[in-house]
């Protein structure tokens, strides 16, 4: 059987493993990636011959990414799964994930957050809508270490809060960067570390420690060596990030958005996201009385590969008859 996986690349961090990596290992799936331009047509491609018909060993199922490509057009018996993770709220981009989501056998959104910005239903297999599968966490990595240890290892105090996001451009604005950055010169009495996908400035407060585009390998080090996780974005599909942090036991302090929307998560939900409310949260949640197992825990039950694959599987085994 053959399943085509299409996106550009699987990571753009070297080191580094996404949900991307996941799908194609637990379902045996044929990686096609390029150039978002051109990626729809070299897709295509694979799955006709040159008189337009479909080829020999046509998959049976194609997952997608929902965002910055447009529709393939693949032949009708050949059904497509969108996987929707980046909100976009209006313009062309919006508009051609709009497309995708309608030439769709199925959508998936990675958080109820997400889905209530679009509002679609899976039509072609009978599912009254489209559903919500998390990106999975490796609790196998991200899991609780020896804190006093790493501290020492990284020269890290104890007690510090940890953030990760970017700081440059659009990505630096959803991130909450600058939000951050108040809230740390707010509380100059406390340990403040950042991670950042992109690149750490070059001037930041002296109660900041700034790492950048760490490999998985360090990144759980860091976490481990903290306290209390922070996410200070404007928006956020899902937050992985925070899911990671809890992960290694970290208390998270967010506003509703992602996984945090609905609350119920180990931490503090944070209603009017500005400085002050951040610091009274951060504060408290340096109090946690949560052992950093019972954290890491709670979030595994949610978000841990077998529970994933599981979901995923279901849906794909669902998709595959309906378009076979």
């Amino acid at each position: 059987m053959r399943r085509l996986l299409v996106n550009d690349c699987l990571t753009t961090i070297p080191g580094t493993r996404t949900f991307w990596h996941d799908l194609q290992e637990w379902f045996g799936m044929e990686f096609v990636g390029g150039d978002y331009a051109t990626l729809a047509e070299k897709a295509l491609g694979i799955i006709l011959d040159t008189s337009g018909a479909i080829a020999d060993q046509a998959p049976s199922v194609i997952i997608r990414n929902a965002s910055w490509f447009p529709p393939m057009d693949s032949p009708a018996d050949i059904p497509t799964i969108s996987l929707l993770q980046d909100i976009i709220a209006d313009g062309p981009q919006r508009e051609m994930q709009e497309a995708v989501l309608a030439s769709s056998h199925a959508a998936v959104f990675n958080s109820e957050f997400t889905r209530k910005h679009y509002g679609i239903v899976n039509k072609a297999y009978g599912a009254p809508e489209a559903p919500v599968i998390p990106l999975p966490v490796d609790f196998s990595l991200f899991q609780p270490g020896n804190a006093m240890g790493l501290q020492q290892e990284l020269g890290l105090p104890d007690g510090c809060v940890l953030w990760v996001g970017a700081s440059q451009g659009a990505a630096g604005t959803v991130k909450g960067w600058d939000i951050f950055l108040h809230v740390v010169r707010a509380n100059p009495d406390l340990p403040f570390v950042a991670v950042f996908k992109d690149r750490a400035p070059d001037i930041v407060p002296p109660n900041l420690r700034v790492y950048e585009r760490l490999p998985h390998t360090e990144l759980v080090k860091v976490m481990g060596a903290c306290r209390v996780g922070l996410c200070t974005s404007r928006t956020e599909s899902q937050h992985l990030a925070g899911v990671e942090m809890g992960g290694c036991g970290l208390p998270m302090v967010a506003p509703k958005v992602g996984v945090y929307w609905s609350g119920g998560f180990p931490g503090t939900l944070v209603e009017k996201p500005e400085a002050p409310e951040y610091t009274q949260a951060i504060r408290a949640a340096l109090t946690h009385n949560s052992t950093p197992e019972m954290v890491s825990g709670m979030w595994r039950e949610r978000f841990d590969k077998p529970v994933i694959k599981a979901q995923w599987l279901k849906l794909i085994e669902e998709v595959e008859c309906s378009g076979r």
